[in-house]
């Protein structure tokens, strides 16, 4: 799935397509969903919770409804919530335009490990691509810092994504090593190109979804 660039990126541009400022709160729930990784032993059915993939209505039914449940709380959740629903429709898009060409387009006498290898690394490249590039970069940072995370219950405690956010932040410049290689398939060109169809998609589904600002 896309990283946490990927995902702030889009919701930079959501910003600037609407002409509204971000709130800290949209930011911070649109990383949320991998917040999941701070639970230890956490497995894929976990995963799967956190991301709303566990039920039988489609996914936009699904979106939908979480979003109008929180409808009556306080103007942040709601933001926190937005940026959530962003975040999962973006993993979506991703699976269908990023992942499966990755499948098609690598040899196929890779090794299910040697393709699973490449993709993380391409993946992690492109984002620190986007760490060092991005000119909001350092705005956006200074404005996550600032975020306040809320309980999520069923799906994620507010210490669980205080710890991610946390993560996120130290990631680039503490906590991960930098590949140092050039991306053959999953491109800064690609990454760049669906950014901007992500945050169409989004804001479509938010706009119809949501009955006041959501940013």
């Amino acid at each position: 799935m896309p990283l946490p660039m990927v995902h702030l990126g889009i919701a930079v541009q959501l910003g600037d397509v609407k002409g509204e400022t971000l709130s800290s709160a949209f930011l911070l729930g649109s990383i949320a969903p991998d917040a999941i990784h701070m639970r230890p032993n956490a497995d894929r059915v976990a995963k799967q919770m956190t991301h709303l993939r566990m039920a039988e209505s489609d996914l936009p039914e699904r979106l939908q409804a979480f979003l109008e449940e929180r409808s009556s709380l306080p103007e942040n959740e709601q933001s926190f919530a937005a940026g959530y629903v962003a975040h999962i429709l973006t993993d979506a898009l991703w699976v269908t335009e990023v992942v499966q060409p990755f499948h098609s387009q690598i040899p196929a006498t890779m090794t299910k490990e040697e393709r699973r290898t490449l993709y993380y690394q391409e993946t992690d490249q492109v984002d620190f691509n986007l760490y060092h590039g991005a000119p909001w970069r350092e705005t956006i940072w200074h404005q996550l810092k600032q975020a306040s995370a809320p309980d999520l219950p069923p799906l994620l405690t507010a210490q669980e994504i205080t710890l991610w956010q946390d993560r996120t932040l130290r990631w680039f410049a503490e906590l991960k090593e930098e590949p140092g290689i050039q991306p053959m398939y999953l491109t800064d060109a690609l990454v760049h190109g669906f950014i901007d169809r992500a945050t169409a998609h989004v804001a479509a589904a938010l706009d119809d979804w949501c009955s006041s600002n959501y940013l």
